[in-house]
């Protein structure tokens, strides 16, 4: 998204709208787990503060297309995100697509999920479990005494 800001740093205007449909280059969603992006807009402003930085704030907002971390399935993931920025101002025409893009990386989920159901995943000789499950099962495999509990329940018995 590219901005000319010759009227902002000449003082013609105190402050300059940026607002619109956010375009993220196809290369860049490529190297990312982001699959697509859907109707990403920005709403904000860029201004001068008092130290005369070129300074750029609003939110960000849009949804994400993610894969499930289990499934691959396409997973919707809306995001909505605060931007406070501080720029430099090399030139009169200003390209902020590098900057919405790292805010929107930011924004993307650590897990995954297209539902909060557990998913049983087995197959030939495997399969997954939960960690509860496994400290179960390891706690009755690894236990040695496990047999003696059994022997001396039946000698009581006699």
């Amino acid at each position: 998204m590219k901005i000319d800001i010759t009227r902002l740093l000449n003082s013609y205007i105190d402050t300059q709208d940026v607002t619109g449909l956010v375009e993220i280059p196809q290369d860049l969603l490529s190297s990312s787990l982001i699959t697509e992006l859907k109707n990403t807009q920005i709403d904000g402003e860029l201004f001068l503060d008092e130290d005369d930085n070129l300074n750029l704030t609003g939110t960000l907002t849009g949804t994400m297309i993610l894969k499930d971390d289990i499934t691959l399935e396409p997973v919707e993931y809306n995001f909505d995100t605060y931007l406070e920025e501080i720029l430099e101002k090399k030139q009169n025409l200003l390209d902020i697509t590098d900057i919405l893009w790292q805010n929107i990386l930011v924004e993307i989920p650590s897990k995954v999920r297209s539902t909060d159901e557990d998913i049983t995943l087995e197959g030939d000789g495997w399969r997954v479990i939960s960690e509860e499950q496994f400290n179960k099962e390891r706690n009755k495999a690894n236990n040695p005494f496990a047999n003696l509990d059994e022997l001396l329940n039946t000698k009581e018995d006699r």
